[in-house]
């Protein structure tokens, strides 16, 4: 019952204080140490033990250690003649480890050691491992293991042999926020030796490897990967392939260039291949023994792609000569000239050099290599499909890297021959590309960034900016101090639209001067950007904002705007004010708009008035403002493109591949980007001209919305009234009585408060709608209140339900299924409103001889109706104009098959 925790109590925080601990130990020894013996210190361990003889035993029985249940038993068998002999049996909660062996004494037998693993309960073994991993949690280790190995020799010619299985293995590295590494399945088989000659042969299968950081979503996963080493220490060839359902970011695919191989059936996947040959390099030997102080060969084969095959590899390299030296010296790795292919662009390299680390000195690298010369219209058209580039345009590049004794570097970009050009609405236009450079020079301490774009169509574009640090320093630091200019002339912004959307097209000239001080991590800028005849437009959106004039002054961490106004429509739009761009960034701008047409599409049409202020801060943004929408249409009658049902989930590859954890804009899950706080203070005049038309609703929109941001949270409050509204419902059109749609608060489900009713009846009867947007409420009604039956048969007939014929009832019937069905209308209702009409219907007389006619009329107004109808057996048909005078009060003219002039007043009584 021996408790270790007193006399070894740890820190505070460690797992080893939580225990608990129980050791139940029984020890038998026997052995001589001969007093003529030197003393150990000065023997190697061969002498020492040669000298040691006897036995010993020693048992754990009933033990508990961290918890974790703990039996064994270990014995030591040394006779005077022989070797030593050793035996160690551990049984840890149901996981059994086996182990024998023996150490040469001088006899001449060999050394050799044996060892048995069954462990199919990792897991409970968890509180063992946690003792290295504390911050691992209950989950440190999982999982079944099983496997047996041999070792035979000793040191430094060691051979050995063995197999291991596991399967769902989870295991915390060692270290505070190391991570976990999961496996489904391993399979490990080997034949090893130290010798140099020795064979070697080892074959290791993993699925499921995948590595989970805390704080965040899994990793990329491997699949399956075999790795197979086969040879000897000095000439070996090793073999890597890995597959993998995790993709590169979605800009890798857009960058690759379509390859001539075909693609493979079933989900895209990567696929990594690695095939290296050679050797280590021995160090010399001494005796028996033998040491590597390096490796030397070529990597024959090094791919990394997609196996849908439709593109070039992501990576591909071949026979790449390849040293490495860790002794005798720093720790050096080098590439023998050579090629390799990165996103379809080749790079040729004369040498890559590394140095580590060692003495005071930092780590060095030297490196020198040329990009092979790259199409550039295929990777823009991958990137914006939709743009229209094209045209011959090739770019190359150079490297020069050199890090001691100081470091230096020169890195340019440039075109090598060709044009660009865009292809959009208007035509084809060629950008007339003279120059095109990006460059990096970097000596004894000054840095020197250059740029220029020279093109008939674009115009000019050129900038230097130069940077002085100390010698040594591979990067400027923040606080390096800049200076530089900067000149920009854009002839046409047309061919600039690489940074919108597609479908969007600008336009104008830009002009921009400056020069550049500051620092390397806040420059400043001193100068003017000018623009004239600017213009941006979206056919499809109905977006077409131009004449666009534009003058701001920058005066180092502050700008201003001098002038800013565009035309849309007939009206036109001015913005004002002023911005800090230094490290606390700030903007405070003003917009008036004077019948700016926002929307200009058949369909959907908005021109707005009004005056907003805008406060714009690392953290925080303000808006306060007026508007009057002047006139405006939605019609929702011209039916949106074909989509998906709501019911249909679309995955992008992109989104599948990461995890929701890691969907922060501009952040991660262990770090998420800062909140932006949203004040909003918007007030919304309708006016008397915005109109709303679609799904059966034709009415114009009053009212006034007041827009805020409590909680950044979009909040509305106001009411929308409807004014001369009409609704086609059951066959027929109703006028609009009373219109209110409330908002307090949510956006998404405002209140309804909705009255319609059919003109021209002596019975005043209709529909009204309550509740909310999300949970609506409809019912008929009329006035004075009748059944329900006869509600429906004078909405949709216009009289009472006695003596309905058998046409009738499935009419209401009909009605009353379309009042279930909802909004949207019929094949009757889209041909009527094909031709203009309000009433087309088939109706049966009645009498013994059931005649039909048909019957068309058209509203011209509230009180002014016009109609005709004809049986399909007359020969002549009848023309009505109805002038409603009052409710009860009506005149009709006909003329045709009767000429009458009638002046009907109806009056009823319950």
């Amino acid at each position: 019952e021996f408790d270790p925790l007193p006399w070894w109590p740890g820190a505070d925080d460690s797992p080893w204080r939580r225990g608990p601990h129980r050791l139940n130990a029984n020890a038998e020894f026997d052995l001589t140490l001969p007093a003529a013996s030197p003393p150990p210190a000065a023997l190697t361990r061969t002498d020492w033990l040669a000298t040691l003889t006897g036995s010993a035993h020693l048992t754990l029985v009933d033990s508990v250690l961290a918890g974790t249940r703990l039996n064994a038993d270990a014995r030591l068998r040394h006779p005077v003649v022989g070797p030593a002999q050793w035996t160690l049996t551990a049984d840890l909660a149901g996981n059994r480890v086996d182990a024998s062996g023996q150490l040469d004494t001088g006899s001449g037998a060999a050394d050799a050691l044996n060892l048995t693993l069954a462990a199919p309960e990792l897991a409970r073994l968890a509180p063992l491992w946690r003792l290295l991993t504390p911050a691992a949690g209950d989950s440190a280790l999982a999982g079944a293991l099983h496997g047996n190995a041999s070792l035979r020799g000793r040191w430094p010619e060691v051979s050995s042999t063995g197999q291991l299985d596991g399967s769902a293995l989870l295991l915390a590295l060692p270290g505070r926020n190391a991570g976990r590494l999961r496996a489904q399945t391993l399979q490990a088989r080997w034949q090893l030796g130290s010798a140099a000659n020795a064979p070697a042969d080892l074959q290791l299968t993993l699925a499921g490897l995948s590595m989970l950081t805390p704080g965040a979503a899994a990793g990329p996963s491997i699949d399956s990967a075999q790795l197979r080493l086969a040879g000897s220490a000095a000439a070996h060839t090793l073999t890597l392939n890995a597959e993998s359902k995790a993709l590169p970011p979605a800009w890798v695919d857009a960058l690759q260039l379509p390859a001539a191989t075909g693609s493979q059936a079933g989900p895209a996947r990567s696929l990594a291949v690695l095939r290296v040959q050679g050797g280590l390099v021995s160090a010399g030997t001494a005796g028996r023994a033998w040491s590597a102080s390096g490796w030397r060969g070529s990597v024959q084969q090094l791919e990394l792609r997609s196996s849908q095959g439709t593109a070039a590899p992501w990576l591909r390299a071949r026979d790449l000569g390849l040293a490495a030296q860790w002794s005798g010296g720093p720790a050096r790795l080098s590439l023998q000239p050579g090629r390799a292919e990165l996103l379809g662009a080749a790079l040729r390299f004369e040498r890559i050099a590394w140095q580590a680390a060692a003495g005071g000195n930092p780590a060095q690298i030297d490196a020198q290599a040329e990009l092979e010369p790259i199409a550039v219209a295929p990777l823009l058209a991958r990137v914006q499909p939709d743009f229209g580039w094209g045209g011959d345009l090739t770019v190359s590049g150079r490297l020069t890297v050199k890090s001691s004794p100081s470091f230096a570097a020169d890195i340019v970009l440039e075109r090598a021959r060709g044009d660009l050009t865009v292809t959009d609405e208007v035509g084809t236009q060629a950008l007339g590309l003279s120059d095109l450079r990006l460059g990096l020079n970097a000596s004894n301490g000054v840095w020197s960034f250059t740029q220029g774009l020279a093109g008939k169509t674009l115009g000019v574009a050129a900038g230097a900016v130069v940077a002085r640090t100390t010698p040594t320093a591979t990067w400027p630091t923040a606080d390096t101090p800049i200076e530089g200019v900067l000149e920009l002339q854009v002839a046409n912004l047309g061919t600039w639209g690489t940074w919108v959307p597609a479908g969007w097209r600008l336009g104008g000239a830009l002009r921009t001067s400056a020069t550049i001080g500051g620092r390397f991590g806040a420059p400043q800028y001193t100068g003017q950007v000018i623009g004239s005849g600017l213009s941006v437009r979206n056919f499809l959106q109905g977006v077409n904002v131009s004449d666009g004039d534009v003058a701001i002054t920058l005066a180092g961490a502050t700008a201003r705007i001098e002038r800013f106004s565009a035309k849309a429509g007939a009206g036109s739009v001015t913005l004002a004010g002023d911005a800090s761009l230094g490290e606390t960034p700030r903007a405070a701008l003003s917009l008036r708009a004077e019948r700016f047409q926002l929307l200009g599409r058949v369909d959907r049409r908005i021109v707005a008035s009004g005056e907003a202020r805008l406060a714009l801060e690392r953290n925080a943004l303000a808006l306060d403002g007026k508007f009057t929408v002047d006139e405006g249409l939605f019609d929702f009658t011209r039916s949106d493109a074909p989509a998906l049902s709501d019911d249909v989930v679309v995955l992008r590859r992109s989104a599948a591949a990461s995890s929701p954890a890691t969907a922060a804009p501009g952040g991660n899950a262990g770090n998420p980007a800062p909140v932006r706080n949203v004040a909003l203070n918007l007030q919304v005049d309708l006016g008397q001209k915005l109109r709303l038309r679609g799904r059966g609703l034709d009415s114009g929109l009053r009212g006034e919305l007041k827009i805020t941001s409590p909680g950044n949270r979009l909040a509305i409050n106001g009411t929308v009234s409807t004014a001369d509204g009409t609704y086609a419902a059951y066959g027929q059109k109703l006028t609009i009585d009373r219109g209110a749609i409330t908002f307090a608060g949510s956006a998404e489900n405002p209140r309804l408060d909705i009255e319609a009713t059919r003109p021209n009846l002596d019975t005043r009867v209709g529909v009204r709608v309550s509740g909310s947007a999300l949970s609506p409420r409809v019912r008929l009604f009329s006035e004075p209140e009748v059944s329900d039956i006869d509600k429906l048969s004078w909405l949709v007939l216009g009289r009472a339900s006695d003596g309905l014929g058998r046409t009738d009832t499935a009419l209401l019937q009909r009605a009353a299924v379309a009042l279930l069905a909802g909004e949207g209308d019929g094949v009757t209702g889209q041909i009527t409103r094909a031709i203009g009409l309000d009433d087309v219907s088939l109706r049966q007389t009645d009498g013994e001889v059931r005649e039909t006619v048909i019957s068309l009329g058209k509203q011209l107004s509230r009180r002014w109706y016009v109609g005709y109808e004809r049986g399909l057996n007359a020969t002549t048909g009848t023309w009505q104009l109805v002038y409603r005078i009052a409710q009860r009060f009506t005149l009709r003219a006909q003329s045709g098959l009767d000429n009458s002039l009638d002046v009907i007043w109806t009056w009823r009584w319950q």
